[in-house]
């Protein structure tokens, strides 16, 4: 039986409960590939997910991780992939072992001048963001969105993407290095949120109101969110970083004609219009469009310290996780 190193998860619990072993290598199947992984990159969700509180549940023991970037080890025959195409892909989980399974329609293919480092950065983040604002959101040319969290890594991928249709952009982060960050990432303006007065500032900016907010954090930056709503304007749901959803009061959608629109996709679901986005990412990469910010390449033996900073709000832009040179 063929081994490879890989994270799993043992039970639900704490990053405790994250483990690096041996375990079987995974093999091809019938519309599954195998993807010997480069790079990976953790997400707030994993986090979650460790805890058993993400809202799509796998049943432990399973290997954690949802995006890669590496080469086809294997592939099913009339899969359109072979051996040693250059492949990123969203997964519902295994990204953190040397090889991943992955169904054949989740795969797009990457070019040479891409490196798996900014690719692998794309399938989550930048497909959520593009989701929020262009898929559900509808943000159009001229139209002002505030994008909370400017310095992480959604709100990165949302700034560089608001900035990228033509929209103005007001950030907001939580220090000033963070709002430095999100001005240098296509960001118009940027608020330090742990000011008391950032609601103000925002209204100051825009007397009328905003288009849009883009919201990863949720709670009480929701509810002051809400306030900043021009008439239609739509409120995207787009975590809950702050570890608690907001009880979003109906009366005040109603009386602006607004919306709150939670943003969250599956393959399952719209598997064609998630691959035609991802496709458009590597294109918009490739041109310069979107910059994938790294803040620290990790070993995989040191992937714990990467979710704890995460955790702990100590990053910027993505973690990768370095799980071979290819």
């Amino acid at each position: 039986m063929r081994m490879m190193k890989a994270w799993v998860v043992e039970r639900w619990g704490s990053l405790d409960d994250l483990v690096l072993k041996d375990v079987a290598r995974p093999a091809a199947g019938e519309g599954t590939a195998i993807v010997r992984v480069s790079k990976a990159a953790l997400n707030f969700a994993d986090g979650i997910a460790v805890k058993g509180r993400y809202q799509v549940k796998i049943q432990p023991p399973f290997v954690l991780g949802s995006e890669i970037a590496g080469v086809v080890a294997e592939a099913p025959l009339g899969s359109g992939f072979g051996p040693g195409d250059r492949v990123l892909a969203q997964v519902p989980a295994g990204a953190f072992g040397e090889y991943c399974p992955v169904e054949t329609g989740r795969l797009v293919r990457l070019p040479d001048e891409l490196s798996f480092a900014d690719a692998a950065a794309l399938p989550v983040s930048y497909t959520t963001a593009h989701v929020g604002l262009f898929g559900k959101g509808r943000l159009q040319q001229g139209e002002t969105v505030l994008i909370h969290a400017a310095a992480g890594g959604l709100g990165i991928a949302a700034t560089q993407l608001a900035a990228w249709r033509g929209a103005r952009v007001i950030a907001t982060a939580g220090s000033e290095e963070k709002c430095r960050l999100a001005l240098d990432n296509g960001a118009n303006h940027a608020i330090n949120y742990r000011d008391a007065q950032w609601s103000e500032r925002v209204k100051a900016l825009a007397p009328g109101g905003v288009d849009m907010v883009f919201d990863p954090v949720g709670g009480e930056t929701s509810l002051l969110s809400l306030r900043q709503l021009a008439w239609g304007g739509r409120l995207m749901l787009a975590g809950f970083a702050s570890g608690a959803p907001a009880q979003i009061p109906a009366n005040h959608l109603l009386v602006k004609a607004a919306s709150a629109i939670g943003v969250f996709w599956s393959f399952d679901k719209e598997a064609a219009f998630i691959s035609a986005i991802q496709k458009q990412l590597v294109e918009l990469a490739v041109g310069g469009h979107v910059r994938p910010h790294l803040w620290r390449l990790v070993e995989l033996a040191d992937l714990k310290q990467g979710l704890a900073a995460l955790e702990n709000g100590e990053t910027t832009g993505k973690v990768l996780v370095n799980v071979a040179e290819i």
